[in-house]
């Protein structure tokens, strides 16, 4: 009988070892999947990967257009709703890489070496 018990035992520790190890690789897998969608958001915030974007005119924004999403962005932190202050300031962001784009580091006031 103590072998029937020792075999039981064996084979109950051998399925939660088996249960076990299947959940540590269902969480590696999330893991995984999470760290490259990070990866991807992080390349579309900084990287334009859409079809034309070597053609894309990153000219000068107009002057009354970025007068208006500062002030827009103003207006957005004093109402103090996040999600539209989030989104104007990407869009900031994104006219601001514009901008810099098509300045040279002396007209920007950088200090090169």
């Amino acid at each position: 009988m103590a072998k029937a018990d020792l075999a039981d035992r064996n084979l109950t520790t051998a399925r939660e070892l088996r249960a076990a190890a299947e959940e540590t690789r269902k969480a590696l897998q999330i893991s995984c999947d999470l760290v490259e969608r990070s990866r991807r958001q992080t390349r579309a915030m900084t990287q334009p990967e859409y079809v034309g974007a070597a053609e894309t005119d990153y000219s000068d924004p107009s002057k009354l257009l970025v007068e208006c999403l500062i002030q827009a962005y103003e207006l957005a932190e004093a109402d103090g709703e996040p999600q539209t202050r989030a989104l104007l300031g990407r869009v900031l962001n994104h006219v601001g890489r514009r901008i810099a784009m098509g300045l040279d580091p002396r007209a920007a006031g950088v200090v090169m070496h």
